[in-house]
């Protein structure tokens, strides 16, 4: 007899495990069916930040307060689970490197509603009073609130949690889902999985589905490198973000160095061009760390971005029970679990989703 349940989701990444969390927490079953392992796609980068202020100008994202609050809660719930530390509140330093750069971000700063204590404008000699040595024009922001996570273990983990309390992962299965009726079968190796409604929540492979071919996703490959300084300790303690992002991961001086953004790829691999890109990076915010720094590994992988840069919520125009979860772009971190409970509310309970994100603003 096939594994009957409410919801089969695609993708055991960000998206997918948070949408799994958030629809079983209102007693819904749900199985998640994963090609490779839990975070091997775009999610399972070795290291990313959660900041909320992000781009040349440091904006404040979107949903920016309901979007930390639901991932740092996340975070701490299975970390309590793990033993192993995946993530710190290390605070987020934000320089900038060029006259023109230090005004915009002034600019939007004083025009920006911030929490309080969330978000700082500190003049030059501040930003160099917190980090000494650092390349700087003008000032720049502090943000205590900033979190440095080790997204592939915190992915893994969030896996095992949701495991241990329930929820069915099934990984190394590729299968082509079949409407019969109105349900989805899937058939797997071992069983045959009945699923009221279907999710698609498989990241860049997403655009080459013919389900979802009429989305106007954009493919966008990044490369982030772990290095390691190679005597001493780091000298600080918070993470960076000022051309690209520095993420220090531990006390013993290992750090990620991230990220590239490349539109034209013809390869899904790191390459030594992404390591010249990002220690150009480096060397332009801590020129002394890049001349000390070995390369210790280099991950790549692809992200999905969209036309007004929001992920995508929603239900198929020809399908009523076919969904789409995608786009989450290199803010997957802070967007994925506020969205996940987002979407869980609008099945549940009918709540509009926010335009912004719905997926009919393609249809």
């Amino acid at each position: 007899m096939p594994h009957q349940t409410d919801y089969c989701i695609l993708g055991a990444g960000i998206a997918g495990l948070s949408l799994a969390d958030a629809l079983s927490a209102h007693d819904l079953n749900c199985v998640v069916v994963e090609k490779n392992t839990p975070g091997s796609g775009a999610s399972g980068t070795t290291g990313g930040l959660v900041n909320p202020a992000t781009g040349r100008r440091a904006k404040k994202t979107w949903k920016a307060e309901q979007c930390y609050d639901a991932i740092a809660a996340n975070l701490e719930k299975v970390q309590a689970y793990s033993d192993t530390n995946f993530y710190q509140n290390n605070g987020l330093l934000r320089p900038a490197l060029l006259e023109k750069m230090a005004r915009k971000m002034k600019e939007q700063h004083e025009n920006t509603t911030w929490p309080e204590g969330w978000c700082q404008w500190k003049c030059k000699d501040e930003i160099q009073e917190i980090h000494p040595g650092i390349k700087c024009v003008d000032g720049g922001l502090w943000l205590p609130i900033g979190l440095t996570v080790d997204i592939g273990s915190y992915i893994k983990a969030y896996g095992r949690y949701l495991k241990d309390n329930g929820l069915s992962i099934i990984c190394g299965e590729q299968p082509y889902p079949i409407l019969e009726d109105d349900y989805w079968l899937l058939e797997l190796e071992e069983i045959t999985i009945k699923a009221d409604h279907l999710v698609f929540a498989t990241g860049h492979t997403i655009a080459t589905s013919p389900f979802w071919d009429w989305i106007p996703l954009e493919l966008i490959k990044g490369q982030v490198a772990k290095f390691k300084k190679e005597s001493g300790h780091l000298s600080f303690s918070h993470s960076i973000s000022s051309l690209g992002y520095i993420a220090r991961l531990d006390e013993e001086g290992t750090f990620i160095q991230g990220s590239t953004y490349e539109h034209d790829f013809n390869h899904l691999n790191p390459d030594e061009e992404g390591e010249s890109y990002l220690r150009k990076r480096m060397r332009r915010t801590l020129p002394q760390l890049e001349e000390q720094s070995t390369l210790v590994d280099q991950w790549a992988g692809v992200r999905t971005s969209t036309p007004n840069y929001k992920p995508i919520l929603g239900v198929h125009p020809a399908y009523s029970n076919l969904h789409l979860f995608s786009g989450l772009g290199s803010k997957g971190l802070l967007f994925g679990k506020f969205l996940a409970e987002h979407y869980a509310d609008h099945l549940i309970n009918g709540t509009p989703l926010y335009p912004e994100v719905d997926i009919n603003r393609f249809t």
